[in-house]
């Protein structure tokens, strides 16, 4: 590490703006291109939206966005199909039934800014979402380590970010703001809602934030429209044209207010739906092709996560580890309580380990 980027994280340390190295490291060896872009973008990270959002942000990225649309599939570890919706439902008349099927042609896409939301659990679903998205679109970037230790956080710097350190609750704050900002420019924006990737072997989707919702309503009341963007791939570490990223691009959809908690929910049921779809069609793995080689589905499962962390380039183990606490219900907090009254409760341990969420 140089001295001159040494210098700059004591200084993001003494302002509260990460709490350690690691915040930006995750842990790992630096290297010429961390010095880089701690030395030039380390302004990111600062909570004032002057300074973390300068009108340069948006005059700059134009031509670079340009680039990222017409060279960004070069970059990609596996191809990407941009899904025909009317062809994923092809003699489905149960699915969606309230929608016209006619119209389910290529989206039409409202002047005035709009969010992307999509899905996150692969390596690649960042620029696989550029991409779909077409319009250049600001991302809102939490992981630290591989926005300021890899190249792909050099390329989403580029085509624009506006950053939180999920880990200092000032940065969590000023997240919307910042995000807000961006759209009142006129620049679309892209959110992953589930905040960390999903690691559940039975569960497509982990729930949702609310700040993409609360990000969309504008200060009279009205919303930016939510352009769903969701993402299937059959294998998420292996690499090739026969293991292609299907992607479905939805309709915007025009949020009316009423029950915050609901439409988010109706939200994430669609984009379910169309990953459901996604996997109908285009699923290959049998349950003897997933347990060749184990002993059991969870050994096959830890596999698999293994692999895919593996292709994370930069992986934030503490925030990875931490959150998706949003489910009062889950039943290891309440056999942990017992546990500590009666300790050796074999159940518990079978929780733990089943519990892949807060282990990869």
């Amino acid at each position: 590490m140089q001295k001159q980027t040494r210098a700059i994280l004591d200084e993001l340390i003494s302002k509260n703006l990460i709490t350690k190295d690691e915040d930006l490291t995750a842990g790992e060896k630096t290297n010429i291109i961390f010095d880089y872009l701690v030395q030039n973008y380390a302004y990111l990270l600062e909570n004032d939206i002057a300074t973390a959002l300068p009108d340069s942000s948006f005059q700059e990225g134009e031509t670079f966005h340009k680039l990222i649309t017409k060279y960004g599939k070069l970059f990609l570890k596996n191809p990407q199909i941009i899904e025909d919706r009317c062809k994923l439902l092809r003699n489905d008349s149960e699915t969606f039934p309230d929608r016209n099927r006619a119209s389910l042609g290529k989206i039409k896409l409202p002047d005035e800014p709009v969010i992307f939301i999509a899905n996150h659990h692969f390596k690649d679903d960042v620029l696989a979402t550029i991409l779909a998205a077409e319009r250049r679109a600001f991302i809102l970037f939490g992981s630290l380590p591989k926005l300021y230790g890899t190249i792909d956080g050099l390329l989403a710097i580029k085509n624009g970010v506006a950053v939180v350190n999920r880990k200092v609750e000032s940065s969590r704050h000023t997240s919307i703001d910042k995000c807000q900002h961006i759209l009142q420019k006129g620049m679309d924006l892209i959110i992953y809602p589930e905040g960390v990737w999903n690691k559940k072997p039975n569960g497509e989707m982990l729930d949702f934030y609310s700040g993409f919702y609360r990000t969309a309503k504008k200060e009279d009341g009205s919303f930016y429209p939510i352009v769903p963007i969701i993402h299937y791939i059959n294998n998420t570490h292996k690499k090739g044209k026969d293991n292609p990223i299907h992607t479905v691009i939805d309709d915007p959809i025009y949020l009316e207010g009423k029950n915050a908690k609901e439409e988010i929910i109706q939200i994430r049921e669609n984009m379910l739906t169309w990953y459901y779809k996604c996997m109908e069609n285009y699923g290959t793995t049998t349950r003897s092709q997933l347990l060749q080689g184990f002993n059991n589905a969870t050994e096959a499962w830890e596999d698999e996560l293994e692999q895919r962390v593996k292709t994370a380039g930069k992986y934030d183990t503490e925030i990875e580890l931490t959150a998706d606490k949003r489910n009062p219900n889950n039943p290891l907090l309440v056999w942990e309580a017992i546990e500590n009254a009666t300790p050796g409760i074999p159940y518990v341990k079978e929780l733990k380990r089943n519990d892949f969420q807060h282990r990869f």
